[in-house]
């Protein structure tokens, strides 16, 4: 009973990131639909305030405190693009966009010369006035006559490679960890230092074949989860 509340708690069953205070039903209306006994819902809902995801106020109700965002890595594509179907703001505070020289590891990634010019991008960014994700991304030297003053702060880094640029984006490879906050990133993300990150490596490639565009992001493993289907093939 808890995963099944749990499930439909995340899914944004009762609410998520654009609610203020999503309120849960009471446990008679829940017992009712799920076909179980109060006791039953009253342990679940127990278990699931222990997590986290919900708290109860007395004689108010019990409201969900932890819902996730959840994003799609089946499909190559940028923050916003990927939540539209939430009907949530994406805000992006632009920290710092500059040409800059690759590292040795920025430059073995992309495929150019170490200390070649890169265009360089960090940006906060948050949805429905959470903070979400903090990212940097490298972008070959191509990009820098049309990116550096480009509406970084409205749109997704994709759209602008491909809207501005005239190429095509083909695939990624990603990578995923989880770390810990530093005191730079806790503070950006409005968390505790040492709080769970999801870190994303993604490096994306042109269709043809191209490397050109490198992504760290961090998410807050509070707000957010990746999902993604996998198909069993016969070897």
């Amino acid at each position: 009973m808890r995963d099944v509340l749990r499930n439909q708690i995340l899914d944004g069953a009762f609410g998520g990131l654009s609610a203020a205070r999503p309120a849960l039903p009471p446990e008679s209306t829940l017992a009712a639909e799920l076909g179980v006994s109060r006791n039953a819902i009253r342990e679940a809902l127990n278990l699931l305030r222990k997590e986290g995801l919900i708290t109860r106020v007395q004689g108010a109700g019990t409201f969900v405190t932890g819902a996730k965002l959840r994003q799609n890595i089946n499909r190559l594509e940028g923050l916003a693009e990927s939540l539209a179907g939430h009907h949530l703001p994406v805000d992006n505070k632009v920290l710092s966009v500059r040409e800059s020289t690759a590292t040795p590891f920025v430059a073995g990634k992309l495929a150019i010369e170490e200390g070649s010019p890169i265009l360089f991008v960090e940006r906060l960014r948050s949805v429905g006035g959470v903070p979400l994700s903090l990212e940097t991304t490298s972008i070959r030297a191509e990009a820098i006559p049309k990116l550096i003053n480009a509406d970084l702060a409205g749109n997704d880094v994709f759209d602008l490679i491909e809207r501005e640029l005239g190429v095509s984006l083909g695939w990624a490879e990603i990578t995923v960890e989880s770390v810990l906050a530093d005191n730079p990133t806790a503070r950006f993300l409005d968390v505790r230092p040492a709080s769970p990150l999801l870190l994303l490596h993604r490096l994306t490639y042109l269709e043809d074949g191209t490397p050109f565009d490198l992504e760290a992001i961090r998410y807050r493993g509070d707000r957010f989860s990746l999902t993604t289907s996998l198909p069993r093939t016969r070897l």
